[in-house]
């Protein structure tokens, strides 16, 4: 049976018994000790020079309202201005080529609260590579460090290493005010720090500020207030359409998708995560871990949501949440295959209601997918096989269910790990194909020659990778592994 936070009090009463902290230190954790451990753990092979030595701004003109970046020192370049106190607001940066960063640290775009940067930035779909930031005692952290009324599109980071101490995330630290991000995404990730406000993609989400069609997978490590999307969701900001991968670990309030949410600056503050999931590793070392939230404490709508997640905690661990108070959850489901504890760990007042159990074969099928879009005309929600391990995924996964529906026609792949060629079996007319990596991005999309059977997939970097086939007679999704 769930325990309510008045249970536990006359509990403690009775029995004389010290309760853990709620939202200040938790007890048995020596933080000194840690914070030596991780500001060292893991930056033997960072760079030792910083890229604010080495930026261009030539390409900058005080008059101008849009500007094109294609190198990235040009991208420093941008990272340096802002330093410097230019914010960069009515500005509309376009970056127009995919770029590798790791020969320098990198410097947050947006440095500390004092320092934000207020322009818009358009991706274009390109990936900025090798992302390396060491500030260890540094705050507002992350490739866009101090985001305010800023606009970021269409944009993905690839292999991003951070170690900091408070109000990280790998996109951005603090994502503040009149923010918004559209289709921006980070994967094989790490950030660990010392202290709190700490997400995968965000450390904060902050008032009327709105994410969709984003996610995070990777690694991340803090204190308190961390989670695997964002550490915290603050007066009335939104996110959907959006995803969490990967192991989220700390010592208290701790969730799979976001650690902490609070702070209502008035009325009708409400913050909602909407058509959403987490599949994470959760754990906290003294309490309230969450395969979804860490602990819900106030103004939290969840709505068509999900979690798969193994949740471990010495106290309040919930498979969904560590502690709720004054929050809501509609269509709220968890596997209750992978973890068998409660929903919730704790709940401050009256139990509520709103989040389900389900089996793991209960999850992945037509049913479920037919339940988490029974309220949304969108119908954000699909099954496609190979993709996500048969978990539901998001419409901007597949990039268009009509590219992914798997038809029952005679084609065939082979071999299906290969270092060079991808060869086709079929006996329809082969038209073209698609290749997607695991987040759903366009890594090629050819037209195939008459009676091609071959595909050259050697410059494909090492992976998993969907292709989508086109034939006269319908199309195919197939799973493959370039080694």
């Amino acid at each position: 049976m769930k325990k309510t936070l008045f249970t536990i009090l006359f509990a403690a009463f009775m029995s004389n018994i010290p309760l853990f902290g709620q939202t200040g230190k938790a007890p048995n954790f020596d933080e000194s000790i840690v914070q030596t451990e991780l500001t060292t753990k893991g930056t033997e092979n960072f760079p030792t020079t910083s890229w604010l030595d080495n930026a261009d701004v030539s390409w900058y003109n005080a008059t101008a309202t849009s500007f094109t970046l294609k190198t990235a020192e040009q991208l420093a370049g941008l990272a340096k201005l802002v330093y410097d106190g230019n914010d960069f607001s009515g500005k509309t940066i376009e970056i127009t080529n995919d770029l590798d960063v790791g020969k320098h640290l990198w410097t947050p775009i947006g440095y500390g609260y004092q320092k934000p940067f207020s322009g818009n930035v358009l991706g274009n779909n390109h990936t900025v590579k090798n992302v390396y930031i060491n500030r260890p005692t540094g705050d507002f952290v992350g490739f866009f460090g101090q985001a305010f009324k800023a606009t970021f599109k269409d944009l993905k980071l690839d292999n991003v290493i951070i170690r900091a101490k408070d109000t990280a995330g790998c996109f951005v630290g603090n994502l503040s005010t009149n923010s918004r991000v559209e289709n921006c995404h980070v994967t094989n990730a790490e950030i660990i720090t010392t202290s709190y406000n700490v997400g995968g993609f965000a450390g904060s989400v902050l008032t009327d500020s709105f994410v969709t069609n984003s996610s995070f997978s990777g690694h991340v490590e803090g204190v308190n207030q961390i989670g695997g999307f964002t550490g915290n969701l603050w007066d009335k900001s939104t996110i959907t359409n959006s995803f969490a991968k990967g192991t989220v670990v700390g010592n208290y309030i701790i969730g799979g998708f976001v650690g902490f949410t609070t702070m209502a600056f008035g009325a009708n503050r409400t913050n909602i995560i909407k058509d959403s999931y987490s599949i994470s590793d959760v754990e906290a070392y003294s309490e309230r871990a969450g395969g979804f939230v860490g602990y819900a404490q106030y103004a939290l709508i969840t709505e068509n949501v999900y979690t798969v997640s193994k949740v471990k905690s010495p106290a309040t661990p919930g498979t969904f949440a560590g502690m709720v108070g004054n929050s809501q959850f509609i269509n709220s489901h968890y596997d209750n295959t992978v973890s068998d504890i409660d929903a919730v760990g704790l709940y401050e007042f009256e139990e509520g209601t709103g989040i389900t159990g389900n089996t793991t074969s209960t999850m992945k099928s037509a049913t479920f997918i037919n339940t988490l879009n029974a309220s949304n005309s969108d119908k954000p929600w699909s099954i496609v096989n190979g993709l996500n391990n048969d978990y539901p995924v998001l419409k901007f996964q597949t990039l268009g269910t009509q590219d992914y529906v798997v038809q029952n026609i005679n084609l065939e792949i082979y071999p299906t790990i290969t270092d060079r060629l991808l060869k086709i079996k079929s006996n329809n007319e082969v038209l073209n194909y698609k290749i997607h990596d695991l987040n759903g991005r366009i890594v090629r999309n050819e037209k195939l020659q008459k009676n091609q059977q071959e595909i050259d997939v050697s410059t494909l970097s090492k992976g998993i990778y969907l292709i989508t086939i086109s034939t006269n007679k319908g199309f195919k999704t197939l799973k493959f592994i370039k080694k």
